[in-house]
């Protein structure tokens, strides 16, 4: 109809209605342009909501486990040294280790060696999303620091894996047998690199636990009290498994207002 009315008015040469029409199309079109972005932004804009609270989840689960890192790393520390040092003696033949009753979570062959709690870490969300139309709406400020609280994340969780990696190296040491020097040589240096590996991921963890508390998270009624509950079972789990390696630790959000969260 608009097309038929154009042609209409060239052909008579109406110059004015010409001029109209093409403003009419030309508005049109922006309108058209206008709603779709808008319609667009609102897409995004639910979608980053939605983003936001799995961040918020991988943000509660990562602190959790870097304070469980973080209160473990002194008796880790002690248990690295006072096994160098029965490694670097002449005693024979091996006495295995006095600390190393608990068989682990999978309940293998050979116990534990050393207290190293294994983790599921949060980042998978913030990798598959960063780079997406929706994170680009976030604050310039809060992504960058998201960004660098989920790339220490990545590196713990790579760190994790070298460390336990190294622990199956070392199991053998929980048993009583004959170890000869160039043995006990090659079990100092696979424990000297647990130690560095172990040594990075804790103190990786202290920096993103700080940037973590800075950067603030939430936690609503309903997750506080299935995590008090879960609390209620967790430390005794944990004294059960490491003995006095395990040193209870609070959360924010059990106690007071987490940051980031208003009082109410």
């Amino acid at each position: 109809m608009l097309l038929t009315r154009v042609t209409e008015h060239v052909r008579t040469q109406n110059w004015l209605a010409v001029a109209i029409d093409f403003v009419i199309v030309v508005v049109g079109v922006l309108f058209a342009l206008v709603a779709e972005q808008w319609f667009r932004d609102q897409q995004l804009r639910k979608e980053l909501t939605q983003i936001e609270v799995a961040l918020n989840a991988s943000l509660l689960q990562n602190l959790f486990n870097m304070r469980e890192v973080v209160a473990m790393a002194p008796c880790r520390k002690e248990r690295t040294e006072a096994l160098s040092l029965l490694l670097q003696s002449d005693s024979d033949p091996w006495r295995g280790l006095p600390w190393t009753a608990n068989q682990g979570i999978f309940e293998t062959g050979l116990p534990e060696v050393l207290p190293t709690p294994y983790r599921m870490w949060g980042s998978h969300v913030w990798n598959a999303e960063q780079s997406g139309e929706a994170i680009g709406l976030m604050d310039a400020d809060r992504r960058r620091a998201l960004d660098t609280i989920f790339t220490g994340t990545n590196l713990i969780r790579l760190k994790q894996d070298e460390i336990f990696e190294a622990m199956s190296k070392l199991k053998v040491l929980a048993i009583a047998r004959d170890i000869s020097a160039s043995d006990r040589t090659r079990y100092l240096e696979r424990l000297h690199y647990h130690e560095l590996q172990s040594g990075l991921l804790e103190r990786v963890a202290r920096q993103t636990l700080e940037q973590i508390e800075v950067i603030g998270y939430s936690a609503d009624d309903t997750y506080i009290d299935e995590f008090q509950t879960y609390m209620e079972t967790y430390a005794d789990n944990r004294i059960e498994r490491y003995g006095n390696c395990f040193v209870p630790f609070e959360l924010p959000f059990l106690s007071a207002e987490p940051p980031g969260r208003p009082a109410t």
